[in-house]
């Protein structure tokens, strides 16, 4: 019997997780698997191969109506159920056959996109799903291009075995923020990969056009220590000051004050910062390195550039 088609975002958003609109597969195609005779190159959905889960829709429509950001509005109309996607100024978008980053303003309704959302974001449980996601690739209906999400090893083959990737003379590589970063700086980190052709072989090979590096540890270590500063920050030159002490310790760091030098030192395990209210230059276990903001007191509270964080292990 041929089941109904369902509104995967819909279900999984509210069961386990967001997910949009894919066909589920019929009950009559699956059997059942012994998993531990299965050669390991076979038992590939065994590994996680990306930190994101990807789904597909159309804009029905964008809802400007009073609120902080626009919320795209993905429809289901033979189920009857809808989507909201609420678009924050951190959501990457990017258009698949340009490969050019987008504003959020130029997205409209009636574009087709792919979503992929962290699949370790805690989700709630209410309808219509609101989900905020990482990444939106807006489909380009005149210049053909593909895009992949995804891990990859060492080799700069994907997780799921489908593309191995050959850097060419051409193939840009950027971090999410937009800058140049080199081929060594991929490994561990989701890749959104841009290309056009590939081989036929297993697995696909391809040169790609364009390779953003999305760090979702660092973007994770981001949010925790929001989570620990809170209202605790203000702005200053362009940089957002945060309380080193707070964060520090929020991470699991033990911070000194030094009175006579005004130096903090903060230390977990082998790691060492040492740094100097009044100077932009600080130290990191044998290195040196400066800040683009010089630390100082405020309300009797050592404030340092948000930066600092690229040198915190969350972990």
């Amino acid at each position: 019997m041929k089941m109904k088609k369902l509104n995967m975002l819909t279900i999984a958003a509210l069961v386990s997780g967001p997910f949009l609109f894919q066909a589920p597969m019929s009950a009559q195609t699956i059997a059942p698997v012994d998993l531990s005779v299965m050669p390991i190159a076979e038992n590939i959905q065994q590994q996680v191969t990306s930190n994101f889960i990807k789904g597909s829709g159309v804009i029905s429509k964008i809802n400007k109506d009073g609120v902080t950001f626009p919320t795209l509005i993905i429809e289901d109309k033979e189920n009857q159920t809808e989507t909201h996607l609420p678009i924050t100024d951190e959501v990457l978008i990017f258009n698949s056959g340009t490969t050019e980053q987008m504003k959020k303003d130029t997205l409209k309704e009636g574009l087709a996109i792919d979503v992929y959302n962290d699949k370790h974001k805690p989700m709630l449980m209410i309808y219509p799903p609101r989900i905020t996601p990482e990444i939106i690739i807006v489909k380009d209906e005149e210049k053909p291009g593909n895009v992949k999400v995804g891990l990859f090893d060492e080799n700069l083959v994907s997780l799921d075995n489908e593309l191995k990737l050959n850097i060419g003379d051409k193939t840009v590589i950027l971090n999410e923020k937009g800058e140049t970063i080199s081929a060594d700086e991929l490994n561990g980190k989701d890749l959104i990969v841009f290309y056009t052709v590939t081989t036929k072989s297993i697995p696909a090979q391809t040169t790609p056009t364009k390779i953003i590096a999305f760090d979702i540890a660092n973007k994770h270590k981001l949010e925790k220590a929001q989570f620990a500063i809170g209202d605790d920050y203000y702005m200053e030159k362009g940089a957002k000051m945060i309380p080193i002490r707070k964060v520090a310790e929020h991470f699991g760091y033990k911070v000194e004050w030094r009175n006579e030098s005004s130096t903090i030192e903060i230390r977990k395990q082998n790691s060492s910062l040492l740094i100097s209210i009044g100077k932009e230059q600080y130290g990191y276990n044998k290195s040196l390195g400066s800040f683009k903001v010089t630390p100082e007191i405020n309300n009797g509270k050592a404030y340092v550039p948000e930066e600092i964080l690229d040198l915190l292990d969350a972990n």
